[in-house]
């Protein structure tokens, strides 16, 4: 179990949505919480909501996150508990996307986890603690047009998937939590309110009620968060908000795992001789 009171919790994406859930989850089970957003007012609004330090962050930026880190550390103490939540997750067809498209994506999604990890996790391993990172349902039933958000979030899934493999046993113990929600009433649906307005862009922000998702019941982000607290507190890697989802990922499975029966019907196919 991974007690969650009197930890220094730290929120990435915490200005809204499921960060700013999270914050007030963590705060009331008894966390000390920093609240990290790239918007630096909606970071100080979550903090004030719950008794902590808000912070200006960009995450894609390497130094941004190093300067964080070692702010952090000085005025605040040790990181316990790293909540990589930040994302963005407008959408546009994979052939339609331009370099700036894919650089802004990764940098945010990717990079805004790889960079907090690098900076973070050394700490973490040595005072024992917990790694939550927020992926998506998309990465396990991925659908247009959300195939570049899709494939950031399948890179952080498999990235935590291995690191909770690499951790499992360590002293002191370090968890991982993957967090993977379904549509949730937050701010990703306008996430490109802080992008550079002078990049190429063809994403959009996406209304995902309009794309198929308006028979599902959306979520509150305080009710994703409380899932994925709990999931932290049992030491469980997999963290899901819409178990009704479940049946898309079985359909998907079920194509894969089809695949490999026809791949093992097939003969064995040599090289040709030289």
């Amino acid at each position: 179990m991974t007690a969650l009171a009197g930890r220094i919790a730290l929120v990435t994406g915490a200005g809204s949505g499921i960060g700013r859930g999270l914050a007030l989850g963590l705060a009331a089970r008894g966390a000390r919480v920093i609240a990290v957003d790239i918007d630096g007012a909606a970071a100080e609004e979550t903090a004030a909501l719950v008794g902590g330090i808000g912070m200006a962050c960009d995450l894609a930026s390497g130094d941004a996150v190093r300067a964080l880190a070692a702010r952090v550390e000085r005025e605040v103490g040790p990181v316990t508990v790293l909540c990589c939540n930040a994302g963005v997750g407008p959408g546009a067809p994979v052939a339609d996307m331009t370099e700036d498209d894919w650089t802004w994506l990764l940098g945010v999604n990717v990079w805004g986890v790889i960079h907090p990890l690098r900076a973070f996790l050394p700490g973490i391993r040595r005072e024992g603690g917990h790694v939550l990172v927020t992926s998506s349902m998309a990465a396990f039933a991925p659908n247009p047009p959300l195939g570049g958000y899709a494939a950031t979030k399948a890179a952080v899934t498999a990235m935590s998937e291995v690191l909770a493999a690499e951790l499992a046993g360590s002293e002191p113990a370090v968890g991982v939590t993957l967090l993977s929600p379904g549509p949730t009433r937050s701010a990703i649906g306008t996430s490109q309110r802080h992008r550079d307005t002078d990049s190429e862009a063809r994403l959009v922000d996406i209304d995902l009620e309009r794309q198929g998702y308006d028979w599902i019941r959306w979520r509150d982000p305080a009710e994703v968060a409380a899932s994925a607290l709990d999931a932290i507190e049992a030491d469980e890697l997999y963290a899901f908000s819409h178990p009704e989802l479940v049946d898309r990922v079985t359909a998907r499975n079920a194509r894969i795992v089809d695949a490999f029966a026809r791949a093992a019907s097939q003969p064995t196919r040599r090289p040709p001789s030289t």
